[in-house]
Parts: structure tokens; sequence; C-alpha cells
């Protein structure tokens, strides 16, 4: 049996119900702010219709790689809401020394002329896929993998059960990042809230976990999971565990905002790394980022031995 998962007599068994009332109460606490997001978002939802022309892969490339490779590169992971504030996301990552010039940059919420302006910005190559047009804005939102070094072999994952509101999936893009003559897949992904029940979006992770299945050597998958609780943060890891993938130890506390619900106490630990065939040597939150209800997270690896 899984040690997250066993049980000892006496105190443990109080103990283990103490934490599953708090976590329902906290999920209550986040359903109540999502629903309630979700309400006004409809309220003022745009009328788009998806065509084939707007949904496909968009590249950008830049002249030329970096010469040496490094003995550890740094990944970063932001969700930019609606990819909107972009003057400020990029204020955000070249103003604190953990997230400037990141070798991989990991985005969710992104559409396709804010990519273009961040990577055009920070000099780097870039996939992106929009999964859906979304009815906030009317524009596109999707995931998207921006570094430094050459990147290749793109694919967007289409992940099971829409969202019930709007039909719209959510997706993983999974890019192959050329460090010299090592390659590293990396993997943008943003799963759907809780709108969603936890058992499908716990088969969500398990279908971008599958589409790894066949890849050999390191991997790394960062993004927005919709963790709203401590026990669906380790019951999505146990998935990816399944697949010999490991979690960087992010310091405690939030990765998001949570709105009204912040002066409640509410935790939101929504982002997460994962890793495999790698070692990870530190990893952290830039809680001082302004741009987005989101707080980017990194993590520096290295080679494993």
């Amino acid at each position: 049996m899984d040690p997250l998962f066993q049980k000892t007599p006496g105190w443990e068994k109080s103990k283990g119900a103490l934490r599953e009332t708090m976590e329902a109460k906290t999920a209550f606490r986040l359903l109540a702010f999502l629903v309630l997001n979700t309400m006004l978002f409809m309220g003022c939802a745009h009328q788009t219709i998806l065509t084939s022309a707007d949904i496909h892969m968009y590249s950008g490339t830049i002249p030329a790689a970096p010469v040496a490779v490094p003995d550890s590169f740094r990944i970063v992971s932001y969700n930019i809401q609606f990819s909107e504030k972009l003057e400020q996301s990029l204020m955000d990552l070249e103003s604190n020394p953990d997230l400037h010039q990141p070798d991989v940059l990991l985005l969710q919420e992104m559409e396709a002329a804010g990519v273009a302006f961040l990577a055009d910005s920070l000099g780097m190559n870039y996939y992106y896929h929009p999964a859906y047009i979304s009815p906030h804005h009317g524009r596109l939102f999707g995931n998207a993998v921006l570094s430094k070094w050459p990147l290749s072999h793109a694919r967007n994952v289409v992940l099971p059960h829409p969202n019930p509101a709007t039909e719209n999936h959510r997706s993983a893009l999974a890019v192959d990042v050329h460090l010299g003559q090592k390659i590293i897949r990396v993997v943008s992904v943003h799963l759907s809230t809780v709108i969603i029940s936890l058992d499908k979006r716990i088969e969500q992770a398990e279908v971008m976990r599958d589409s790894l299945e066949l890849e050999s050597g390191p991997v790394i998958i960062g993004g927005d999971f919709n963790s709203g609780t401590q026990y669906e943060t380790v019951l999505f890891s146990r998935v990816l565990r399944q697949a010999g993938f490991r979690e960087t130890r992010l310091p405690a506390g939030r990765t998001a905002k949570a709105g009204p619900l912040d002066r409640a106490g509410v935790q939101l630990e929504l982002d997460h790394l994962f890793y495999r065939d790698l070692q990870n040597l530190s990893t952290g939150v830039g809680h001082e980022t302004k741009a987005s209800d989101h707080f980017p997270i990194w993590g520096v690896f290295t080679w494993k031995d």
C-alpha cells in the first residue's frame, strides 16, 4: 500500500477524520468561489464559435541558440490569467532572480498574440496550442512552451470531460527541448476546475500521463492542476508516481489567490512541477509577482548520474 494512504489505530484515526473535515471545508469554500465566478463569467460571456482555422499549433523561432550546455537548467511555470497584463507579466519574470531568464517557460491561459509578445521580449522559441476560444474575452485560451533552446515535436493532448457549461475541453502541450545533445520532454498542462468532479479530473491527469507512455528520457510536467485541497494534490501526485514521476517540494503556502476567501485563510496550492529521470536541486514560488491570480512556480534541475 502507498505509505501516503496507510492508517494506524488510535490518534491517527482521529487525525485522519479531522483532516478530511478540514479538506471538505476548504473544498466547499473553493467550490463556492468558483461557482460564483462562473456565474459572473457566464453572465458577460461573448458569443463565440470554434473553427478549425482558430485551433491549431502556433510556433515561433529565434535565429540562434545558446552554445554551452548547462550543468543545470531552470523551469518556470506561470498561469497568466486570461493572457492579460502582459507588460506586468514580463516585469514579474525579469525583476525576480528566481524567474529571470529561465531555460524553459511553461504558460497557461494564453492567447496567440500574448505568447508571441513574451517570446519576442524574452528571446525565446515557442510552441502554442489553444484549447478553445474563451467566452470570457472571445480570444484563444491555451498552453504554451517557450525556451531559448531549440524546440521540436510539439504535440497537443486534448483531455476528456469538457466543462458542462461551455463544452470546452482542457489540454496539455508536450514539446521536446534540445539542450545541446540532450533532450527533455516538457509538458504545459491546465486541468479543469472543481466544476468537473474529482474522478473526472483524475482521469484527465491519467490521460496526460498515458500520452507520455512511449517517451523515454527526462520529462518535466508543469502547470495548473486546479488541486483545491491537499487531498487532491496527493491523488494527482499518486497518478504521476505510477509512471515514475516525482513532485518538486514547493514551499508550504499558496500558489494562487483565492479572492475574498484569502481573508478566510484559504491556501490554494493549484500549481505543481513533476519530473522524471532528473534531479531537482531547488524550487520555489514567486509570491512577489502581480500580473495574475496565480503565482509563478520554478524549479532548477540537473542531469541524473
